[in-house]
C-alpha cells in the first residue's frame, strides 16, 4: 500500500491496451484503489470515508463496508490505515470489514463475500499488511511485530486452509502463480538471504548477490525460483536463479525520465509490469503501469493514474 498525503480521487487514468485480460472481459476489474484523508486532533493524517476503486470499464465503485481505519488488540479504534488490496488481474480485492474488523475477499465488481478465519486478526489489524495472490485465491498476511513473534500466513480463501511461514522473515509478496512467496531473512552475519518458499513447504535459499538484495524491486516468477530484479539510477533488468546462484546479464530497460520504480510483478513467461511513480508533495502523484520484455527490455505503456491531493492511501492492482 502506499502511504501518502495525495489524492482522495483518481482525476485521470489513461489506458493504452490491457495485455494481460481480454478487453471484453476486463470491464468489472480494478486497476486502483484508495481512501481519503481527514486531519487528526493532533494534526496529523489519517484515513477516512470509504475505499473506492477505479474500474477498468471507468466506473468508479465504493466499497461501503471496508474499514478505513485499524483497531488494536484490544479491539480499540487507531489511525493506522485498513487493510486492503486489490489481485494482479483486478479482479478481486481483500478488505478489513469496518463492522467487526475481519477480513473479507470478494470481486472487486461486487458480489457475496468470503470471511476468512477470525483468528487472523486476533493481534489487531494495525500490525497486518494484507497481498493478495496474483488471481485472488489466496491472500498473504504479515504481521508487523518487533519482537517477530507471530509467523506470516497464507491463506486460501475457498478453503480457509492457513499455512505458516517462518517467523522472522520479511515477506515481499506472491509468486507469478500464487504458489509461492517470496522473502528474505536478516542474518547475523550481516547478510541477507533470499528466500522462496513454497505453500508444500519446498523452498531455495541463497545469499545472493548485492545488486540482488539492493535493488529497488524485486519478483518471483512461476516457476518458484527465478527472481527478476530492477536496479540502477538506469534501470537495468536481471534475472536471478534461487536453484543455482546464477545471476544473468543485464538489459538496460528505458523507463520514463524522472520516474522511480516501486513495484514490479510478472505477467508472463517472458513478461514483467512494472510500475513507476513521479510527482508527490505539493505536485500530483502520476503512476505509469508498463510492461517490459525481460530478453530485450522494450517497454510498452499499459495504464497511467493521476492521483490528487486529498487521499491518504492509495494502490494499484496487484500491490
Amino acid at each position: 500500500m502506499r502511504r501518502t498525503l495525495l489524492g482522495a480521487a483518481v482525476v485521470a487514468v489513461a489506458a493504452a491496451g490491457l495485455p494481460a485480460l481480454a478487453h471484453a472481459d476486463s470491464a468489472g476489474t480494478a486497476g486502483a484503489a484508495w481512501v481519503g484523508s481527514c486531519v487528526s486532533p493532533d494534526e496529523s493524517s489519517r484515513a477516512c470515508g470509504a475505499w473506492r476503486l477505479r474500474l477498468r470499464s471507468g466506473k468508479q465503485v465504493t466499497v461501503a463496508d471496508a474499514a478505513a481505519t485499524s483497531v488494536d488488540a484490544a479491539g480499540r479504534a487507531t489511525d493506522e490505515t485498513g487493510a486492503f488490496a486489490v489481485s494482479a488481474d483486478g479482479r478481486w480485492i481483500v478488505y478489513e470489514r469496518g463492522s467487526d474488523h475481519r477480513l473479507a475477499v470478494r470481486r472487486a465488481a461486487g458480489g457475496r463475500v468470503t470471511l476468512l478465519p477470525k483468528s487472523l486478526t486476533r493481534l489487531g489489524t494495525d500490525v497486518l499488511t494484507v497481498r493478495l495472490s496474483p488471481s485472488g485465491d489466496r491472500v498473504l498476511l504479515e504481521y508487523d511485530d518487533t519482537d517477530a513473534k507471530e509467523p506470516g500466513k497464507i491463506v486460501t480463501v475457498a478453503t480457509g486452509k492457513i499455512v505458516e511461514l517462518s517467523a522472522g522473515d520479511d515477506l515481499e509478496g506472491f509468486s507469478a502463480d500464487g504458489d509461492e512467496v517470496l522473502a528474505q531473512r536478516y542474518n547475523n552475519d550481516n547478510t541477507t538471504t533470499l528466500l522462496a518458499v513454497g505453500l508444500d513447504g519446498s523452498r531455495f535459499a541463497q545469499v545472493p548477490p548485492q545488486v540482488v538484495i539492493n535493488a529497488a524491486a524485486r519478483a518471483l516468477a512461476a516457476d518458484g525460483r527465478t527472481v527478476a530484479v530492477l536496479a540502477g539510477e538506469r534501470p537495468r533488468l536481471r534475472l536471478y536463479d534461487l536453484s543455482t546462484d546464477r545471476l544473468a546479464a543485464a538489459v538496460d530497460v528505458p523507463l520514463p525520465k524522472g520516474s522511480e520504480v516501486y513495484h514490479i510483478q510478472w505477467s508472463g513467461a517472458d513478461r514483467l509490469t512494472v510500475k513507476t511513480q513521479s510527482g508527490g508533495d505539493d505536485k500530483p502523484t502520476v503512476v505509469r503501469v508498463l510492461t517490459v520484455d525481460t530478453a530485450t527490455g522494450a517497454v510498452k505503456p499499459v495504464e497511467t493514474f493521476t492521483f490528487t491531493a486529498r487521499q491518504h492511501a492509495w494502490m494499484t492492482a496487484g500491490e
